[in-house]
């Protein structure tokens, strides 16, 4: 027992300090976008671009599709291939924190696989465009980040002046992996 304990416990534990907001000297906190609705969110998103992550390790192509459920929350199915064609996917909820102005903006969300389902990550829409085609979503330590678009020809330029604030935010767009490929 004491064996898978372990292990677990360590997940827990980097995922607790990862989700901490650690900001460097002067940054100010993230905010996220006051125009969020879950409805016009829900649907199939490609991912464009992302900052380097553990989970998402060999992956070049992948989507999130997502529902509003009836009490609010979202269904978050995210789904993604392999550079061998293999594909990998998990299901999970997303739900909305606070009902301040913002507040849907910010988002728990846990997956239902062992381990992630020991904690929730911070899902934050820092931001959309009006017509919710166009999202980039992080975390508030600016460890996680992703640029989604619900239309699959999309490219970073399309985000350009969402890009230049996560930059000003204190994000580390160096290390931006951009994902030519889509999940057909």
């Amino acid at each position: 027992m004491i064996r898978y304990f372990i292990p677990a416990f360590l997940v827990f534990l980097s995922a607790a300090c990862s989700s901490t907001n650690n900001n460097k000297g002067s940054q100010a906190p993230l905010t996220t976008v006051n125009h969020f609705s879950p409805k016009k969110y829900a649907g199939q998103w490609h991912e464009i671009a992302r900052l380097p992550n553990f989970f998402e390790r060999g992956v070049v192509a992948a989507r999130a599709t997502y529902q509003v459920l009836p009490d609010g929350r979202l269904s978050v199915f995210n789904e993604g291939l392999k550079a061998n064609g293999k594909r990998t996917s998990i299901r999970g909820i997303a739900t909305p924190v606070g009902r301040t102005p913002d507040g849907e903006a910010k988002l728990k969300v846990r997956f239902n696989r062992f381990p992630a389902s020991l904690f929730a990550g911070d899902y934050w829409v820092l931001d959309l465009n009006r017509a919710h085609t166009h999202a980039i979503v992080g975390s508030p330590n600016r460890k996680f980040l992703w640029l989604l678009s619900k239309d699959p020809t999309a490219t970073p330029l399309d985000f350009s002046k969402g890009i230049e604030r996560m930059k000003t935010n204190g994000f580390r767009l160096d290390q931006l992996i951009t994902n030519p490929r889509r999940i057909k």
